[in-house]
């Protein structure tokens, strides 16, 4: 028995063994084996960013040498970077990342530092595989510049078709220094489960519109990020560079509320808690313009500097038994307007207004006000121009102490605006 059973094992004992070795990329055409890119970020507090940041991000693609598939390989594969700066060695290790378009990634951001823009030295080892994989990273060059940001991004589609939206930009004049490309990608999050990259496009730079198909498995009723990243890389690959990277989210049922594109904002946090998003849009007098935040309780609506102001404003039905309570700027508080039914328009007169809030969202629709596609509104401007206003979340009723602290708190980002019945919007991670 003793015999039989050492021979079984001797037979068996090889199969737990990696014959191949570890290598790296060749599964993911136009992504290199190393990679190694300064960072900007948009803000979206969706995505946990509260602020706009500057980032060093560096990694690798790597994956068995055989075609036999590991699944385990990821998870059990270490990826150590380290560079000698100043006679000191910094030390960093670099996750896997689970992307389903990108299964290879291994990938780490850190705050950016200007001593830390040289070549890294990945060392790749697993221990079911027989070697231990020694690359470097291309340096940075310190020089590149910023990409441009990409603005006015909208979501359109049809009812039937809300799985499959449509995404439009502005796409920006691109400079790339010499040596370099600009090229542009779209990746698409899924925020309801712990923010998995599900699908990613390669787009031209000109390209300003784009389907997400069917193979992105996108839920009607599903919360989705989209970045859109510029990349400045080098004309050779796409080992070295510079990104911006533009991060909206929105939930693809959305584009049914009204007709026409919803106009997605970059959501931020202001001085006191608030979730604020920002706009950036050409606008037209009389034309139909469907903004999108969230809000728990209600929201403030403000222009920006130079703006035209808000000439008429139509809520959406969320099935509320009470009409929406609008409050107007009376040059030193929101006073209560009239009450406002949904899907009724409403025309704040001649000149417009500047600002305005809408009140009385129930609170049982538990709607996040840290997703920027749950609650569509219509406003139409009283002339042509840039809209680049704000709109603020309301989630709480705040004590009568702390109004001045609010004013205070939106003059401090470009315009006087105060809630009667809001105070703090909590951030989302």
């Amino acid at each position: 028995m003793r015999r039989s059973i050492c021979i079984a094992t001797l037979i068996l004992a090889p199969a737990f063994a990696q014959a191949d070795t570890i290598v790296q990329n060749t599964q993911t055409p136009g992504f290199p084996g190393t990679f190694n890119f300064i960072g900007y970020n948009s803000s979206n507090v969706a995505f946990g960013q509260p602020v706009a940041s500057q980032f060093l991000e560096f990694g690798g693609r790597f994956h068995p040498s055989s075609s036999n598939a590991d699944l385990n390989f990821g998870n059990n594969t270490t990826v150590t970077a380290t560079q000698v700066v100043g006679g000191n060695t910094v030390q960093v290790n670099v996750p896997y990342n689970n992307s389903i378009p990108d299964p290879n990634l291994f990938d780490v951001r850190i705050g950016y530092n200007s001593s830390l823009l040289g070549s890294w030295h990945l060392a790749v080892s697993n221990p079911n595989y027989t070697n231990t994989l020694q690359v470097n990273t291309a340096a940075i060059d310190a020089t590149i510049g910023v990409p441009p940001f990409i603005t006015g991004i909208a979501i359109s589609g049809t009812s039937n078709a809300t799985t499959t939206p449509t995404l439009s930009w502005n796409a920006p004049a691109y400079n790339p220094p010499g040596g370099y490309t600009q090229n542009t990608k779209i990746f698409v999050i899924d925020l309801d489960n712990n923010r998995q990259t599900i699908f990613r496009a390669d787009l031209a730079s000109n390209q300003t519109s784009y389907t997400i198909p069917g193979s992105a498995n996108l839920l009607a009723t599903g919360h989705y990020g989209v970045v859109i990243r510029d990349d400045f890389r080098v004309s050779s690959n796409a080992t070295t560079g510079a990104s911006s990277q533009s991060f909206f989210d929105f939930h693809p049922n959305a584009i049914s509320q009204f007709n026409g594109p919803v106009q997605v904002p970059v959501s931020s946090v202001n001085s006191v808690g608030q979730t604020v998003y920002s706009f950036n849009i050409d606008v037209s007098h009389g034309q139909s313009v469907n903004l999108d935040p969230a809000a728990a309780l209600g929201y403030i609506f403000s222009v920006g500097a130079g703006n035209p102001n808000f000439a008429t404003v139509k809520l959406p039905d969320l099935g509320m038994s009470h009409p929406y309570g609008l409050y107007l700027w009376n040059g030193t508080s929101f006073e209560f307007a009239q009450n406002l039914l949904a899907n009724t328009l409403f025309n704040f007169g001649s000149g417009g207004v500047s600002q305005f809030e809408i009140l009385g969202i129930d609170p049982s629709l538990g709607l996040d006000p840290n997703n920027s596609t749950a609650f569509v509104t219509q406003v139409t401007f009283t002339g042509d121009g840039l809209f680049t206003g704000t709109m603020t979340a309301i989630t709480a009723v705040p004590e009568l102490s702390t109004w001045a602290m609010l004013i205070l708190g939106f003059a401090g980002l470009g315009f006087v605006s105060y809630r009667r019945k809001a105070k703090v919007a909590s951030m989302a991670a």
